[in-house]
């Protein structure tokens, strides 16, 4: 499923989703991912938050407790779905911070992701979503 608050969103996920001719294998949900997720079941959970605008680029470290909702909630609620959850952040985003979302006995994989040779964002991978 793909579950967004905004519905320009929704949309755009499901004209990509057309795009790679995969959109009658997606749910696609205009509403509050931290209220719906009790009712979702998946692989997988991939979380985009909002960063708050591009105030970010203006930090020299960029702190999760700037995400709202509250990042840790959000973590919690797609682990309520799978264990296997991707985190898409800013390229300046504390290492330490997203390290610290990481429950007794996992790990986590922390990828930057590159344009043109310059880190553009970083994504976290939790559960076996991690490359061995």
């Amino acid at each position: 499923a793909v579950v967004s608050t905004q519905s320009t969103g929704v949309e755009m996920a499901r004209h990509n989703a057309a795009v790679y001719g995969v959109e009658d294998r997606i749910e696609f949900i205009v509403g509050d991912f931290l209220e719906l997720a009790p009712s979702l079941k998946g692989d997988a959970v991939f979380l985009s938050p909002p960063w708050g605008g591009p105030g970010y680029l203006r930090q020299d470290v960029y702190s999760l407790s700037s995400i709202t909702p509250d990042c840790g909630r959000m973590m919690s609620a797609a682990r309520s779905i799978s264990q296997n959850v991707a985190l898409f952040l800013p390229r300046n985003v504390s290492v330490d911070e997203v390290i610290g979302l990481v429950e007794p006995g996992e790990k986590v994989e922390v990828e930057q992701n590159f344009l043109n040779r310059r880190v553009k964002t970083v994504t976290a991978y939790f559960g076996e979503l991690i490359s061995e």
